[in-house]
């Protein structure tokens, strides 16, 4: 039986992280057999802190109908989930508390987060096998509790609108990955996206433009100078500023960046620059150990040195935009750091933009992962949410995680909405990870002593 739940649990986070398989095989050009062993490998490692939890929870021998058991459960799965997000750079992806997005326990994100929300879910698992199995009408009870609690948390506001709404354009140009980085085809890439992005950039039109991540795949020095007028002439019809994700080249190496150029910016130059601190392995930066596999991988990977893990939101208009790149809004508890109450509030973001390309894992259900996390990430912060990605998912989310306008996957489009953006700090923002975690150590601690007096 305990294999079946470990080959289980193994399958289902196979699954769910089965993109992988294509970023390596179809455009690494690693063999199938290789790309799907890594696969399985990342599976199996990401599975070892899932299994963990429940051999712990066995050998703590617990009681299924004893009050305290659900309690304990949560607290050690949540510590579970905490250490796959945070050991070796971290890779909360599949997180329990993104299952719940849908549910009215996401109410609760604005209080403890995504690993909150995960205790919350274990709980609530647990009640119900308790309701089930020993009838127990308090375990029914607590769970109508939750529900009812996070209902009502959804209705209340955590943070209060700010400034006039803002007019942005978001940019969807679904290049093919293959042909993202061909030197032949790079000019077609840029002209695809400067065509969808023209129609918004007129007279009463985006007062933002957004690009995606890598819209250059030079840095921006060393692209021509027409590429650099191109995108300022946008700003010039109607007065947009625009962002656009490229890598930088600085004296100590590059970096994934986004650059914002405003009417006023001088040609060719940029005013602003976020730099991407959360760095991806093996995509921007080799482990050690690895190079002999990076370079098994037909990819155009490197070495990116890390931005500094507080870096200014930039002002546009009536909204300062808090930037972060692709896989960084995994970590809710780095997102919030512009956001610290020790800063000036007019100092912290108003509205959240994240940049991505996931054309590496083609039209998958990484794309609708991703924008869970995303919605996961405004409910914490209470702050809306805009993502100009290349294949999706490019969409607007306002800060209760709901998704207002969005762009169909891997079809090319330009997503026009107004963002109003917010101020104000959630719970979650003030103490991040904290209580939860101080919680569930708490809890562990519980179990180990209540094993110790049985002994």
């Amino acid at each position: 039986m305990r294999r079946l739940i470990a080959v289980g649990v193994i399958l289902a986070y196979t699954a769910g992280l089965h993109w992988i398989f294509i970023s390596l095989h179809d455009y690494g050009d690693l063999p199938a057999w290789l790309a799907a062993l890594a696969t399985l490998l990342l599976s199996i490692y990401v599975s070892a802190f899932t299994l963990t939890a429940l051999a712990l929870c066995r050998w703590l021998g617990l009681k299924s109908q004893q009050w305290w058991t659900p309690f304990i459960v949560a607290g050690v799965f949540t510590l579970a989930e905490w250490l796959r997000g945070t050991l070796l750079t971290g890779f909360p992806w599949l997180a329990l508390g993104y299952l719940a997005i849908d549910t009215p326990l996401a109410g609760f994100a604005p209080l403890v987060g995504v690993y909150g929300v995960g205790f919350l879910a274990v709980l609530s698992l647990v009640w119900a096998a308790q309701s089930i199995r020993h009838r127990s009408w308090a375990a029914f009870g607590g769970i109508i509790a939750l529900v009812s609690g996070g209902f009502a948390l959804q209705q209340y506001p955590f943070t209060e609108p700010i400034g006039a709404p803002l007019r942005i354009a978001l940019v969807q140009g679904a290049i093919e990955q293959s042909m993202k980085f061909d030197p032949n085809r790079e000019a077609q890439a840029l002209q695809t996206h400067l065509e969808i992005a023209r129609p918004a950039a007129g007279p009463g039109g985006a007062q933002l433009i957004v690009f995606p991540e890598t819209a250059l795949v030079m840095p921006w020095d060393l692209v021509t100078p027409q590429t650099r007028e191109a995108f300022y002439r946008l700003t010039q019809s109607g007065g947009a500023s625009v962002m656009l994700g490229l890598p930088l080249r600085d004296a100590d190496g590059y970096r994934n960046s986004l650059i914002a150029i405003h009417e006023s910016t001088p040609p060719g130059q940029f005013s602003h620059r976020y730099d991407k601190h959360h760095l991806v392995p093996f995509g921007e930066f080799i482990p050690w150990g690895f190079r002999w596999f990076v370079d098994m991988m037909k990819m155009p990977l490197g070495d990116f040195q890390r931005g500094r893990e507080r870096q200014s939101p930039i002002p546009i208009r009536d909204q300062r935009i808090g930037v972060n790149i692709c896989f960084e809004d995994l970590f809710g508890e780095e997102l919030i750091r512009p956001l610290a109450p020790e800063l000036s509030p007019d100092q912290h973001p108003t509205i959240l933009l994240n940049i991505s390309n996931l054309a590496w894992f083609g039209d998958t259900i990484a794309l609708s992962q991703h924008l869970a996390i995303a919605r996961m990430r405004a409910m914490e912060t209470g702050r809306p949410m805009i993502r100009a990605t290349n294949t999706g998912a490019t969409a607007a989310i306002d800060h209760r995680g709901i998704v207002t306008d969005q762009i169909a996957f891997a079809r090319p489009g330009l997503l026009l909405a107004q963002v109003r953006g917010t101020q104000g700090l959630t719970p979650f923002v003030r103490w991040g990870n904290q209580p939860i975690l101080a919680l569930s150590l708490f809890l562990l601690a519980s179990g180990l002593l209540l094993k110790a007096r049985r002994r």
